[in-house]
């Protein structure tokens, strides 16, 4: 494993999360499926704030990324998948921040990475 790969996977990792970022601001009702009829997410709202699991698709319909809410804040365990299925990233938030394990894979579903939080802040 040489450092330009782990450059292009925390490029990956990047996209995903500001993707993420995106969907998670982005409520419109009009974009719920795509254009096969599949779900491009599922999820609840209370309040007008994410509330409970929350899930997002590949448009082949594979898992991309699911997650739990509590009053629209990220919390718990946190899992990204590619779109053949395997894991990406396990990370763990508490009040919509980073803290704990966040895990990074390989394509092969090896642990590649794993580094840990604390209010955002990677711990050394």
């Amino acid at each position: 494993m040489g450092s330009s790969h782990d450059f292009f996977k925390l490029i990956a990792v990047f996209c995903v999360i500001a993707w993420a970022m995106f969907q998670f601001r982005s409520r419109s009702e009009d974009s719920l499926v795509y254009n096969n009829g599949d779900p491009i997410r599922t999820g609840g709202t209370v309040n007008n704030l994410n509330e409970g699991i929350w899930t997002w698709y590949h448009p082949n319909g594979e898992i991309q990324l699911t997650g739990k809410f509590v009053k629209g804040k990220r919390e718990g365990v946190w899992k990204s998948y590619d779109s053949l299925g395997n894991v990406l990233i396990i990370s763990t938030y508490k009040n919509n921040l980073l803290n704990g394990s966040f895990k990074l894979f390989d394509s092969n579903g090896d642990l590649e990475k794993e580094v840990f939080y604390v209010n955002d802040k990677i711990q050394l």
